[in-house]
């Protein structure tokens, strides 16, 4: 059904016995909405310039749906501009004007109201120039990559234009914006706490990162050394790049949540102040979650262990579409059972901040687990990318995933948390998500575990496993984890087992 008749109509009139390619290629886009909203019968408030005449459907229309409008065609194709007076010129009267270039179209300052940018003209310097020497309200078109970046063109009309509305040739997702540009693209948080010895390397590669527009928030968390007193120099090294909360001990979750509220950016990053970053890692998360209008994006990270100076890397950048390493994900809850890995991610402030979701206080350690959880069960649209550009250190003295006794056991307040902030809304696919995080976290752990505490932590595991499903059969279940691998299955049952016993009484985990 079409969505505009009298679009059809205009079309016949224009085309007489024959619909050429190009006009049929116009009542689609038009029928589609290709460039964004059409203005209505009120709008625009002003002139309406068109660059590049194309079918002449798009005049045509709007001299009917916006009388009071004047519209200007910048055309340098002369068989185009005549016939687009020998179409619709007698009909438009003095309302439309054609000329074969920018300069003849406007005085300096004229306010346009809408502007349309036909690829077949578009020309960077000369959208440049239009946007700089005039006021336009709201301005829409194609592109090619090839003819200019993407980020340029967005970040650009930010400043000097309304609202905008493009199509870049081969990417599906519109790029699109209104409302001036933001008053910080990314905001990095880094919790420091006892970092003494890596939290120059630390700051040193944030500081340096390719974005311009970049605020480092480091948050002192009461730490004992001298770690606040670096964080201070480094602050008034880099002023308005770097800034330093002080507050009293919390833990890391505190530590994050208290960047996450002082946060101005339109993206919020974290970074753990004992680790690195490549420099162009936020230039590249914030470019692909603009460029694909992803409430997250993640890149890939490096395992260093220092101990040994051997590295690992994992882009952990399937799902994409179509099949490719980087793009738009098929679905966020795609990574949910993996690795908690929150700080290769950036994250839309307003995402986070709207659905409430931050980290959980109570929980003294690995509180990113739960963290991830929620924001990737509650994002739409995630963007990724195989460039390992984050450096996550491990076997330094005091990190909490080299534990190996009660510490361990948060990882079931961890999981009560998570059935009352998600389970209570979840659907069956993210409780299946939620039963294979819980096989990792658990099957992880019990690796690690002293003999000392196994026993009581596999019947805990038992209990956490099976004490909240709400979809899953057992035989469902079995199933599940003996697609994993049947060392995995025989975990299950023997939980399944446990499960029919009263619980332990739960070991204080700090």
């Amino acid at each position: 059904m079409l969505r505009h008749p009298e679009t059809l109509t205009l079309a016949r009139n224009l085309a007489g016995p024959h619909i050429s390619p190009l006009l049929a290629d116009d009542f689609w886009r038009l029928e589609n909405n290709f460039f964004g909203i059409v203005p209505g019968p009120d709008a625009p408030d002003g002139t309406a310039l068109f660059l590049g005449a194309r079918s002449g459907l798009e005049i045509m229309r709007l001299l009917e749906r916006a009388p009071q409008a004047r519209i200007v065609v910048v055309e340098p194709n002369v068989f185009l501009r005549n016939e687009v007076t020998a179409c619709i010129g007698a009909r438009a009267g003095d309302r439309l004007s054609l000329v074969a270039s920018l300069r003849e179209a406007f005085p300096a300052g004229a306010q346009i109201g809408y502007a349309r940018v036909d690829i077949g003209g578009f020309d960077w310097d000369t959208v440049r120039t239009l946007l700089t020497q005039h006021e336009v309200a709201h301005i829409a078109g194609e592109f090619d990559s090839t003819d200019a970046d993407p980020m340029e063109i967005i970040r650009f009309c930010r400043r000097h234009a309304g609202s905008f509305f493009w199509r870049m040739v081969g990417h599906e997702t519109p790029l699109s914006g209104r409302g001036g540009p933001p008053e910080v693209e990314v905001s990095v948080v880094v919790p420091c706490y006892k970092v003494l010895p890596w939290v120059d390397h630390c700051m040193d590669t944030l500081a340096r990162q390719s974005i311009e527009s970049l605020e480092i928030i480091a948050v002192d968390d009461g730490s004992p050394d001298e770690t606040g007193a670096r964080l201070d120099e480094w602050a008034a090294r880099f002023p308005g790049r770097i800034r330093v909360i002080h507050k009293p001990n919390g833990g890391c979750a505190s530590a994050r949540n208290a960047g996450l509220m002082a946060a101005r950016g339109e993206y919020v990053g974290f970074v753990d102040g004992d680790d690195w970053v490549e420099t162009p890692m936020f230039e590249a998360l914030y470019r692909s979650a603009t460029l694909y209008a992803a409430e997250i994006s993640q890149c890939g990270y490096t395992e260093i262990y220092e101990a040994t100076g051997t590295k690992a890397d994992f882009s952990t950048a399937w799902g994409a579409k179509p099949r490719e390493m980087q793009g738009l994900a098929n679905s966020p809850r795609d990574f949910l059972s993996v690795k908690p890995t929150i700080w290769r991610r950036l994250y839309r402030r307003e995402f986070l901040l709207g659905n409430g979701i931050k980290f959980p206080e109570h929980i003294r350690r690995f509180d990113d687990l739960p963290f991830q959880f929620e924001a990737l069960a509650r994002a739409k649209r995630m963007s990724i990318m195989p460039d390992c550009y984050y450096n996550y250190r491990l076997e330094r003295p005091g990190q909490d995933v080299a534990a190996r006794d009660a510490k361990l056991f948060v990882h079931f307040p961890i999981f009560d948390w998570l059935e009352e902030h998600v389970g209570i809304w979840a659907d069956a696919a993210l409780e299946r998500a939620l039963f294979s995080t819980k096989l990792n976290t658990h099957l992880w752990a019990l690796t690690r575990i002293s003999d000392e505490f196994a026993g009581q932590y596999k019947a805990l595991a038992a209990h956490d496993i099976f004490g909240h499903r709400r979809y899953m059969s057992l035989p469902q279940m079995l199933l599940l984890a003996a697609r994993r691998s049947p060392r995995t299955a025989l975990f299950l049952a023997r939980a399944w087992l446990r499960a029919k016993t009263a619980p332990p009484k739960m070991v204080a985990s700090d």
